[in-house]
């Protein structure tokens, strides 16, 4: 009731809104488009000529600007990597639609993403956000915190109560972030083995993208990780944004430190450019002895052609975490919310690294294509101990190393690409007691290779554009060890096994659009994925023993999984409001599915086949221009899952239960008031609906339900000078978005249902200065 009363307050603050008006000369709207592809451009500028009277499109491309008797009547439009139109304006003018054309190397820029990427017009449940939209409140958020921001259906959680520094992850439709595909700039960003993304070692990394697609389902063909929930595609900076330098300087709640330096050099004469980033973040989290502190460098620059790019991208980070993972019983989060159950001595030491370089051409107005080569590695030690002593150490080294192309075909009506990605993952785990680690008492090596072939087409016929992708994948797994940990029965010596998968992945889907402004479409997809190194280790990642043997050595304990997609939407985008509204049904075979329990070791969760499963439900975007001041937004979902049958570890057997971590409902409504060139406040809450943390589905283990709300204000001092206050959870709710049940004892007793709490009413200051 508490929350819902929240939601009425925020909803009654939308709704006021609605009635304030711009008095002026004359206020038109508009549309700003890519000449090309129909993509709506964001924070594009729209300037009355001959004065300073201006706006910048929205996340849907759209505008609203209220003409000053000072000017004159035409606007100017412009957007970087395009070219500028000027519009006249007469009294008539209103509802405005306009395209601008991007240079060729804007579009060559576009090839690179355009192999994982859906278009406009694609019959994909896709959500895209521009840099622009996702500056008005980054502070240095993990990337899995900023998603959940600009998506439906996406919920994150914190390891220390704070959404800056430490491992923030995040579930798309109730799925875990290991079946959920991420790149950048096609590159896959996934550990291959342990199939997660684990943007910890990478901090600040959201603050040189370019833009994110979001695709819900299972999307087009991706490299890499299988697309089972979704994927995130990053993009990164543009390299023909115009010179500057950027300092970022951050500070807040939970003695939070941030400084970024960043500088963009424009294109040079000899068609060179770059964009370099520095980063150093430090935090001590809000729960006890969970501080970060970590380095990110970013750097992207090359020869920008008028029919070639050259391009390196590259990134390294390097981060101390100090562990705050384990869930805590309720009680002791109402005694202390700060109660941290991990040794305060045990901090972990990763770094990470990736490196890509790719190449495009244009050959002809129809054909062009785009390779990459690419190396990623990671490194470091995990601990794992609850005494300051003797703590067991979990070590990694990762290097993978990849290639992808892609081809692009276009003429009138036509669209044809076709690719191949493949990569050799080389893993080493090895375990060692401190402080003797120069001595691992354990050593294993996981070797993983793919290769995969796409091909995707769209044809056009009037209106209606027809979609059509399909992907073969194969994958092979190998384990190799001289030792296997035994508990005192006989094991082998070693062990040399392996497995291997062959994947076809079929989406097809058709898009009717009504007029310029509304479409509809359907599709179907089914894509297949193997099990991850920790499912086949029956929840024991670190290494193979007595207990998982049977699992390494026999593909069918734990199966491959497969989902039928079937998504069905409506798109509409006016000049003033625009949303998305779409239906999914997910029927699963064989699904490797949360079961809310924790391995042994007490951190991992278990993960087990289940036969049948479905989810199904509706998602809305939304986005309304209620005057020139004024914006107002909307992410909603609907979830209802099933899981058919499930027997727990004891044999017990329960139907027709729902998923873990499946909330019902997730509403995020916020506002933005444009009160002058100076000052800019914005309110956005987010609602999430009760749901189960393991699947016997006992009422008395739950997430409850929350409101959060967050409040940003921006103010301009100069062109070069902005101030920024946000002031996060402004209700100060004590809440949950993950949870377990918890044995302290580890004597096989339950004591209680455990969470890892959220951060509390926080605030962060930040001053950004450009040159």
């Amino acid at each position: 009731m508490y929350s819902t009363i929240k939601i009425i307050l925020l909803a009654s603050l939308m709704a006021f809104s609605f009635s304030i008006q711009q008095s002026a000369a004359q206020t038109i709207s508009g549309t700003v488009n890519n000449a090309e592809t129909g993509e709506p451009l964001a924070g594009a500028n729209i300037l009355q000529v001959d004065s300073r009277n201006g706006t910048s499109t929205q996340a849907n491309g759209t505008f609203l600007l209220s003409l000053i008797d000072e000017g004159a009547m035409a606007i100017k439009i412009s957007y970087v990597g395009y070219k500028s139109k000027t519009v006249q304006i007469n009294s008539s003018s209103n509802n405005l639609e306009i395209v601008l054309q991007p240079n060729i190397k804007t579009s060559l820029r576009e090839l690179v993403v355009s192999g994982t990427r859906a278009g406009k017009n694609d019959p994909i449940t896709q959500t895209t956000v521009s840099q622009q939209e996702i500056e008005q409140f980054y502070i240095g958020q993990s990337p899995s915190a900023v998603l959940e921001r600009v998506s439906p259906s996406i919920v994150s959680f914190s390891d220390a109560g704070a959404n800056i520094g430490n491992y923030v992850q995040f579930r798309l439709r109730g799925i875990d972030q290991t079946r959920i595909n991420t790149t950048l700039n096609g590159v896959p960003l996934n550990d291959m083995i342990d199939q997660g993304v684990f943007f910890s070692n990478f901090s600040d990394f959201t603050n040189s993208v370019e833009s994110v697609q979001i695709q819900r389902g299972v999307g087009t063909t991706a490299n890499g990780t299988a697309s089972y929930a979704g994927s995130v595609n990053f993009e990164s900076e543009d390299l023909t944004a115009e010179p500057a330098f950027e300092a970022q300087l951050t500070g807040g709640s939970f003695n939070t430190y941030r400084a970024v330096g960043e500088a963009q050099s424009g294109e040079f004469s000899n068609n060179l450019a770059f964009y370099t980033r520095l980063s150093r973040t430090l935090s001590e989290g809000y729960k006890d002895h969970s501080g970060s502190d970590s380095y990110s460098l970013f750097f992207s620059g090359g020869y920008l052609g008028e029919n070639d790019i050259l391009k390196v991208t590259a990134f390294a980070g390097k981060s101390q975490r100090d562990q705050s993972y384990l869930p805590v019983l309720l009680d002791d989060i109402e005694d202390n919310p700060r109660t941290n159950n991990n040794s305060p001595n045990s901090t972990d030491d990763f770094e990470q690294e990736l490196v890509q370089l790719q190449y495009s051409r244009t050959v002809s107005d129809e054909l062009s294509f785009n390779s990459s080569l690419y190396y990623g590695g990671a490194r470091g030690i995990f601990p794992f101990g609850l005494s300051p002593t003797d703590q067991l150490l979990f070590g990694l080294i990762n290097n993978h190393y990849g290639f992808f192309s892609n081809i692009d075909y276009q003429q009138s009506g036509l669209n044809l690409k076709a690719g191949v990605h493949g990569y050799l993952f080389r893993r080493q785990n090895e375990n060692s007691i401190a402080p003797n680690t120069a001595n691992p008492t354990y050593q294993d090596e996981t070797d993983k290779d793919e290769i995969s072939f796409f091909t995707k087409g769209n044809i056009r016929a009037g209106n209606f554009n027809f979609f059509a992708d399909v992907q073969f994948r194969y994958v092979d797994l190998r384990f190799r060890s001289d030792q296997v940990i035994s508990f005192g029965g006989e094991v082998p010596d070693q062990i040399n096994t392996s497995r291997d998968w062959l994947f076809i992945n079929p989406k097809v889907g058709v898009n009717y659009s009504f007029n310029r402004r509304s479409s509809a479409y359907i599709s179907f997809g089914r894509t297949g994925r193997e099990p991850t190194r920790t499912d086949i280790l029956q929840g024991d990642g670190s290494a193979i023993t007595e207990a998982n043997l049977a699992s390494v050595r026999n593909e069918n304990i734990v199966e491959e999984e497969h989902v039928n997609d079937l998504e069905a939407g409506y798109r509409y985008r006016g000049n003033t409001v625009s949303f998305t509204a779409n239906y999914f049904y997910m029927d699963f075979e064989n699904e490797i599915s949360l079961v809310g329990a924790l391995a042994e070791n007490s951190y991992v969760p278990l993960r087990q086949n289940v036969p049948d499963s479905y989810r199904t439900g509706f998602e809305f975007v939304g986005d309304a221009q209620l005057s020139q001041k004024w914006q107002a937004r909307l992410n909603a979902a609907y979830l209802n899952t099933n899981v058919n049958r499930f027997e727990n570890a004891s044999g017990q057997v329960f139907r027709d239960v729902e998923h873990i971590f499946a909330p019902e409902w997730t509403v995020s409504p916020g506002v933005r008031f444009d009160a002058s060139d100076t000052f800019t406040f914005s309110l956005n809450g987010r609602y999430v609906s009760e749901s189960f943390i393991e699947l016997s589905n006992d009422p008395d283990f739950t997430l409850p339900e929350h409101f959060v709300l967050d409040g940003h204000v921006d103010v301009n001092v100069s062109e070069s000078v902005t101030f920024s206050l946000f002031v996060n959870n402004i209700f100060d709710e004590l809440y949950f978005n993950e949870g377990s049940p918890v044995d302290e004892d580890f004597d096989g007793t339950v004591e209680g249902p455990g969470y890892r709490v959220q951060p509390p009413l926080n605030a962060y200051g930040q001053l950004k200065l450009k040159f």
